[in-house]
């Protein structure tokens, strides 16, 4: 306890030796809810003194952070001699920097004076609010065709503040009027926002389409109007008038080139391709303009090249082909755009995506001598099912079909799936193969139809061959018997040859 009153007899003494600031900073104005980047600003900072001083000067400098963005242009003011409860005001100028992110910044207010002959000086930091301004451009296609256009606007912006309520409105221009009008809610700095707006263009041509952009800042910004003085014989009165500029309008003209819509011809040579797979997309270009060089671009599926360039005289007709390739099935749309003799078309062309059924015989065996058994695997290795697939053996002169099986009905093959089927035929001359006919429905229910041939030259009857086995014991056995008799027939031979020798011999000695 006695150590906490030696405490505090210790603050009171402090207090006696140094008194307390006889000036109180009550307040600094700049007229406006924030500051912004790149601008110069009038500053004002008010003191109330406590007691008379004299020889009063009050200053202003950045602190910390400030130091980099904000610039001193006047920083000091001389006030003199101030009586209690007198207002002091300093008037400063100051400059934003260019690149000054928004955020609040300290700056630091100053104010050397002397009292009783002695010099003080007392100071205070104060906050000032940066916030960048919304700076908007807008940006449209530089080309239109006659007649109804459906165009996106760019508005793009490339201030330091946020915007607002972006508006765009349009009058009716020389050949060109909006049917539409475009909304943004904000946009933040660097960002561009897109609006669709509908024109109708007549004749060909320049034409200029009045636009008027009202957009609203998030802070009020006051500008200066104009400043007034008026004098008295004991003072000098400044009277400073802005006038909020929170809501900006500006007025501007959109610049189109107007060319007739036959142009060009453009047209596909072929708007159906199967899925997966790389295909030729021609497209058909009638020149109806004049001799130009023509760039041709295509925008999606692509398979290499999405560019080529040729030369197309007035009246000429030209194709030019794109590799592309599409991995899902449906009506896909395709972007062109054709720039030729400073004009540019964009069109969409529609192609549709279709699988492809591929049907193959596997397993085949053919049974029978004259009347045949067909029997085997009809797979579909494509990428689209086959509706009602029917296989049949296909009648000609030396091919029959016989009943009840010279139709097979399988059904339906989705990819990867397959069917088996059995078909009888009587083959009534010789013949090296059996002609059949394979017919399904498509997704567009077109029936397709196919004809394939089942080689029958190198294929041997098993029952043929059984046959044959069954007479090989017999010519053998008779192969036997001959040889027997052939080896009795040769030893009697050989015998009666020896006793007719012998005989002759007898009568040739009596």
């Amino acid at each position: 306890m006695k150590k906490l009153l030696i405490f505090i007899l210790f603050l009171f003494f402090l207090l006696l030796i140094n008194p307390i600031n006889a000036v109180e900073f009550t307040g600094i104005d700049y007229k406006n809810e924030y500051l912004e980047p790149g601008k110069t600003y009038d500053l004002w900072v008010i003191i109330t003194p406590e007691k008379e001083i004299n020889n009063t000067v009050i200053g202003v400098s950045p602190y910390g952070v400030g130091s980099e963005y904000i610039q001193i242009i006047k920083g000091r003011d001389y006030e003199g001699n101030l009586l209690q409860s007198e207002k002091g005001v300093g008037h400063f100028i100051i400059h934003i920097k260019e690149d000054a992110p928004s955020k609040d910044y300290n700056i630091l207010a100053y104010c050397n004076y002397t009292k009783d002959g002695k010099k003080y000086s007392d100071n205070r930091i104060f906050e000032i609010p940066i916030r960048g301004k919304p700076t908007l451009t807008v940006e449209n296609p530089s080309v239109i065709n006659e007649g109804i256009n459906r165009i996106y606007i760019k508005i793009k912006n490339k201030g330091t503040g946020i915007a607002q309520n972006i508006k765009i409105k349009f009058e009716e221009g020389n050949n060109i009027y909006a049917l539409s009008e475009g909304y943004i809610k904000y946009l933040k700095p660097g960002k561009t926002g897109t609006v669709e707006i509908k024109v109708y263009g007549e004749n060909s041509g320049i034409a200029k389409l009045p636009y008027t952009l009202t957009y609203s800042n998030p802070y009020n910004d006051l500008q200066l109007v104009d400043k007034r003085e008026t004098e008295s014989r004991k003072s000098k009165t400044i009277t400073y008038n802005y006038k909020n500029q929170k809501t900006v309008e500006e007025s501007g003209n959109l610049i189109f080139k107007i060319i007739p819509n036959d142009a060009i011809d453009l047209n596909v040579k072929d708007c159906s391709f199967p899925v997966g797979k790389v295909n030729n997309f021609t497209l058909s270009i009638k020149n109806n303009y004049k001799d130009s060089k023509f760039t041709v671009i295509i925008g999606k599926y692509y398979i290499g090249n999405n560019q080529k360039t040729l030369s197309i005289n007035y009246g000429e007709i030209k194709n030019i082909t794109f590799n592309i390739k599409v991995e899902e099935m449906g009506v896909k749309e395709i972007p062109v755009r054709i720039i030729f003799g400073g004009n540019e078309i964009e069109r969409n062309i529609s192609v549709n995506i279709i699988g492809k059924v591929d049907l193959v015989l596997t397993g085949v065996n053919v049974e029978g001598i004259t009347e045949k058994t067909i029997t085997g695997d009809l797979s579909n290795i494509g990428t689209d099912k086959a509706k009602s697939v029917l296989i049949s053996v296909k009648k000609t002169e030396r091919v029959i079909p016989l009943r009840p099986y010279e139709n097979y009905f399988i059904g339906t093959l989705n990819p990867d799936d397959y069917g088996s089927f059995e078909l009888h035929a009587k083959v009534i001359n010789e013949t090296d193969s059996i002609p059949i006919v394979i017919q399904y429905r498509d997704e567009n229910n077109n029936l397709i139809k196919i004809e394939k041939n089942i080689s029958i030259k190198n294929l041997i009857n098993p029952n043929q061959s059984q046959e044959n086995n069954d007479y090989i014991p017999l010519i053998i056995g008779i192969l036997f018997i001959v040889g027997v008799l052939f080896l009795l027939y040769w030893n009697f031979f050989k015998k009666n040859k020896k006793i007719i020798i012998k005989n002759n011999k007898n009568n040739r000695e009596v």
